[in-house]
């Protein structure tokens, strides 16, 4: 209920001019129409927590709720984006592959890393069943995710979890996913005898599919333990991002790992948002196509995370107008990130460059356009993050 007034008010503030917008209602409004300025992101836990304070490691935050929230109020106080994401320092943990039987290491001031698959075999997968009740680190993270729902209503605070095909790569392994899949792909593509065989001595082709099943049910069950454990689902993202290229092409993605995908968007009553990414517009405008797709695929489609780059760290700057393109004519947001590493090694004055020419070109088309950093790491001066924000603040204006 909090969200919604927060949505009416922006709405009543945008139409009548009265007064000035939070950051909150800044971003909501920019899912709507357009704002007073281009509103910004940051996903707080990009951050390096030894970066905000010293205090908070990965070994206090993957035990603590409480520690994670304190870090997020100090990040939120440092920086004045209009939304951070994110209040979980877990890394993957998250997801709950560790209560699946994916083995983790936990380091200071390393983010969580799996170290040991559990599906090793077929054998394996029938012995797996989705969680009855959250346990260990994936319970930390509901808790964590409630709480901050309940104590910070003035930010956006939303519920992620891993999809079917991002699951089974933390339960099988990324080096051993992708051959599964093709030894499958091969298999079902043949109907040569000696071929088939060939293909079953390399691998079992039954592995693939017998994995992405599990992950569907387990996908499925993961959002309705979080909802039953008091999480607003406003917002709640299926995270399939591995299922992309280099991992995978499009028209794989389609025909194979897509109705997997789709069973558990059904099954959610299509009420959680996809969370593909895509390489270019020109992809995307196909992707925009799809039945499912164009009625479901969130930021992922339209930002430029994996867009190829220039050696600076800046997106091929003709990509900026075909996507500023195809969220006005869908009527969303272009999510535009400033890498890393971006930030960190940019002079002033190239940060300006840049910002300067995103904002002016989507308040002169007219067009929706949040301005995300990607992540703030080691080495970063914190006086740059101001200047980036500044800098939205002066050019990003409607």
């Amino acid at each position: 209920m909090n969200l919604i007034t927060t949505m009416l008010k922006a709405l009543i503030k945008g139409k009548l001019g009265l007064g000035e917008l939070s950051g909150l209602e800044r971003f909501f409004l920019a899912q709507i129409t357009l704002p007073d300025r281009v509103p910004t992101m940051l996903p707080a836990t990009n951050v390096e927590p030894f970066l905000i304070d010293e205090r908070y490691d990965y070994e206090v935050l993957t035990q603590n709720p409480e520690a994670n929230l304190e870090l997020y109020k100090i990040l939120k106080a440092r920086f004045d984006f209009d939304v951070m994401l994110g209040p979980v320092w877990f890394g993957l943990l998250l997801t709950g592959a560790a209560e699946y039987g994916t083995k983790f290491q936990i380091e200071k001031y390393r983010v969580p890393y799996a170290i040991e698959h559990v599906i090793h075999n077929i054998e394996d997968v029938r012995r797996l069943a989705p969680l009855e009740e959250p346990t260990g680190f994936f319970k930390v993270y509901l808790d964590t995710i409630r709480d901050a729902q309940e104590q910070l209503s003035d930010t956006m605070i939303s519920y992620v979890f891993d999809g079917p095909w991002d699951m089974a790569m933390l339960l099988r392994g990324d080096q051993n996913l992708p051959m599964d899949f093709r030894l499958y792909k091969d298999y079902q593509e043949t109907d040569d005898p000696i071929r088939r065989e060939k293909i079953r001595q390399k691998g079992d082709p039954d592995l693939w599919p017998a994995i992405m099943e599990l992950t569907t049910r387990i996908s499925i069950q993961n959002h309705r333990l979080a909802k039953a454990h008091g999480i607003n689902m406003f917002g709640a993202m299926m995270a399939d991002q591995f299922a992309t290229k280099p991992v995978l092409g499009v028209d794989d993605f389609l025909t194979y790992v897509l109705p997997y995908i789709q069973q558990v968007w059904e099954a959610l009553d299509k009420k959680v948002t996809i969370g593909y990414m895509v390489q270019s517009p020109e992809e995307l405008e196909e992707l925009c196509k799809h039945p499912v797709l164009k009625k479901a695929v969130g930021i992922g489609g339209y930002t430029n995370y994996i867009f190829p780059q220039t050696p600076e760290g800046v997106t091929l700057v003709e990509y900026d107008q075909p996507m500023l393109k195809l969220a006005k004519k869908n009527k969303t947001n272009y999510m535009y990130m400033v890498h890393a590493k971006f930030i960190r090694d940019a002079t002033k004055e190239q940060l300006a460059e840049v910002v300067k020419r995103i904002c002016q070109m989507a308040t002169e088309m007219r067009a929706g356009l949040t301005i995300m950093l990607g992540a703030v790491p080691p080495g970063t001066d914190f006086e740059k993050v101001d200047h980036l924000l500044s800098l939205v603040d002066k050019y990003g204006r409607y």
